[in-house]
């Protein structure tokens, strides 16, 4: 055996080696998902939102964006001079809002939006916090807490504030909304208020008339 042939020798083993391995790794599962998003919601889960800026609408499924994740504990009314009153924290999935506004009406001429609720209820918010650079953090559009599935929550769509530091307190949603936006329990200001259960409208610029109501749809 010449020692051309008993170099080969090995090399040929390898390559046949890596043909039957091959195949066998490529079929191994993903561990990470193809897109951001698309392992992020259940299959057949549908959230969807009507987006409403003047005579412009805009139909929007909330599983179509991301997901992203945050943790936070709210701040309620403060019932004894200098004691705090804050909620338990809780982990939160959903949708940065900003994403959905600057994919329908855009986030330029945003002046205020307010989100509305099944039953009615109703907040309206500085287009400012879309950015994410105040007080608030990201504004979003909670499915899922706590590693619940969106489908047994009953809360979502939930308006949700994550801030980096993960605590929403008074202070930061007055600096963030402003006296006149902020919410208030009596005359205590109360940053729990402004989680909007079962959010169905987006309204643009919302100058005081008549909210659309799911007979709307």
């Amino acid at each position: 055996m010449t020692r051309r042939s008993r170099v080969w020798i090995p090399v040929v083993g390898a390559m046949l080696v890596l043909a039957v391995a091959l195949p066998l790794l490529l079929r191994q599962p993903r561990t990470e998902p193809a897109t951001p998003f698309a392992e992020a919601w259940e299959a057949g889960l549908t959230f969807p939102v009507r987006v409403i800026d003047g005579a412009r609408i805009y139909d929007v499924e909330l599983t179509d964006y991301p997901a992203v994740n945050g943790r936070v504990a709210y701040e309620g009314p403060t019932m004894s001079e200098g004691v705090e009153n804050w909620n338990e924290a809780h982990a939160y999935r959903g949708v940065d809002l900003r994403a959905v506004v600057e994919g329908t009406v855009g986030l330029e001429h945003v002046e205020t939006f307010t989100l509305v609720a099944l039953d009615g209820w109703h907040k309206t918010l500085p287009g400012g916090v879309l950015t994410g650079e105040t007080a608030c953090g990201k504004v979003v559009l909670a499915l899922s807490m706590d590693a619940e599935s969106p489908a047994e929550w009953a809360a979502a769509p939930l308006l949700v504030f994550l801030p980096q530091d993960e605590r929403f307190s008074n202070k930061d949603m007055l600096d963030a909304l402003g006296a006149d936006l902020a919410h208030y329990f009596g005359a205590a200001p109360s940053s729990t208020g402004l989680m909007v259960k079962g959010v169905v409208f987006l309204v643009m610029d919302y100058d005081g008339g008549p909210l659309p109501t799911l007979a709307d749809l």
